[in-house]
């Protein structure tokens, strides 16, 4: 595939991380209106505690100046995989218990998951293609929600999609940094710097 010996993977990366970016925006704005018909048809109200709901990837960024490249869009694609798994549970539960008749509301949280899956496979690809494998894909079996009554089904929902909503403003951050990274390296050897 690569003609010469000046590889234009710099470009290739660059082209990638704006494509993630836009994806990551787009879904940021999709699950902004997705929260608010969510809290509506739920019956809830934003500012609930969510304290007791576990099992949600968090987007926080203590140590997010100390990753390396690889560690940002590691912890980005892992966060992605856990999600497509969090919002067809979610999606399930709607459609088996909390609405559903609503079938325009399923048919959102299917949008998003589908982009979500797709922003999983266009970080894998970033992966690869800035020289880093792509990580094994340890899915964690569902949780059976037989345990959880109809009000925590609820608040577990609210959770994914409130924390999808701070992941996607982290991955445009991190993603940024890589872009940056990439641009800088370029500059020097195409595939060598990805390592800092």
């Amino acid at each position: 595939m690569a003609s010469s010996e000046q590889s234009p993977a710099p470009l290739q990366h660059r082209s990638l991380c704006s494509r993630v970016i836009l994806l990551a925006r787009k879904i940021r704005s999709d699950v902004a209106s997705l929260l608010e018909s969510y809290v509506e048809r739920q019956g809830l109200d934003r500012t609930i505690s969510l304290d007791s709901v576990d099992g949600v990837p968090a987007a926080a960024m203590e140590q997010g100046g100390e990753l390396t490249v690889a560690e940002r869009l590691d912890a980005n694609l892992q966060a992605y995989r856990a999600f497509q798994v969090l919002l067809g549970e979610v999606l399930e539960e709607q459609r088996s218990h909390l609405t559903p008749l609503d079938t325009d509301f399923h048919a959102s949280i299917q949008s998003v998951l589908l982009q979500v899956v797709a922003l999983a496979c266009q970080l894998g690809e970033l992966l690869a293609l800035l020289g880093h494998g792509r990580p094994a894909w340890e899915a964690a079996s569902p949780e059976d929600p037989g345990h959880r009554s109809l009000f925590e089904m609820k608040l577990r929902g609210l959770k994914v999609l409130q924390e999808l909503a701070h992941w996607t403003v982290r991955s445009v951050r991190d993603l940024r940094q890589v872009a940056k990274h990439s641009q800088g390296s370029g500059a020097a050897h195409g595939g060598q710097a990805q390592k800092e």
